[in-house]
């Protein structure tokens, strides 16, 4: 009977910490923190895809999700033309510069750099599903790195069953032909970006054209110690 009842208390153990959720690192934003970047240069995205609309969709949702924050996010067309002037027209190219030499230019505090790893839609028995996956970091203008993070996400249509084989098998067909022709990527895209600017793991700090920015802050500040009597 005894050893039944450790055997239990083990595996529970392993269940509760096999369930238990892990917090994130408070001390990940601690470089952001001390930063404090108002502005941030958003610079032309690397692509690893075979896609090469996906760098646009990515660029064309950036903006109003650091903007929902609270950051001054240069304009992205603004920034393309005035590298391309600089005679820097690769996003390899781009990301490879100094960044120093970069923020100077557009007398930034911060610059993002993203890469899409994947922008694919895989057709598979009668489903496509359409997946995403970026890479994010954000550096000061020294060039230290003040926070970075990966997001992938799918998307699989699904139909609601009508009770007839038949006719489920063909909606299915025809959802599937739908998502693979004009596949789902700018959902994705904004759902990657608001997950990891604003999730509890990954997200940035408000920005200082926040209102919750000042109180954000003031949070963090250490308790004065109580004076002596």
């Amino acid at each position: 009977m005894g050893n039944w009842i450790k055997w239990i208390s083990a595996a529970a153990v392993v269940w509760l910490t096999g369930c238990a959720t892990t917090a994130p690192d408070e001390s990940r934003l601690d470089a952001f923190h001390n930063a404090q970047p108002r502005s941030v240069l958003v610079v032309p995205v690397v692509n690893q895809s075979t896609d090469v609309q996906a760098p646009t969709s990515v660029l064309a949702t950036l903006p109003f999700r650091l903007g929902e924050k609270g950051y001054y996010v240069y304009p992205v067309n603004t920034v393309k033309t005035l590298l391309e002037y600089e005679g820097l027209y690769e996003p390899a190219e781009i990301h490879n510069q100094p960044p120093e030499q970069l923020a100077n230019l557009f007398k930034a505090d911060a610059i993002l750099y993203v890469t899409i790893h994947e922008w694919t839609s895989k057709y598979v028995l009668l489903s496509t599903t359409t997946e995403v996956d970026f890479e994010y970091r954000i550096v000061n203008a020294d060039g230290a790195e003040l926070w970075s993070a990966r997001k992938r996400l799918q998307y699989t249509p699904q139909n609601n069953s009508s009770g007839n084989p038949l006719a489920d098998l063909i909606a299915a067909a025809v959802t599937a032909a739908i998502e693979r022709a004009a596949p789902n990527y700018l959902p994705l895209t904004r759902q990657a970006h608001q997950q990891v600017f604003s999730g509890y793991a990954t997200g940035l700090p408000p920005g200082p054209y926040s209102p919750s920015y000042e109180q954000y802050y003031l949070e963090l500040q250490p308790e004065a110690p109580e004076a002596p009597q």
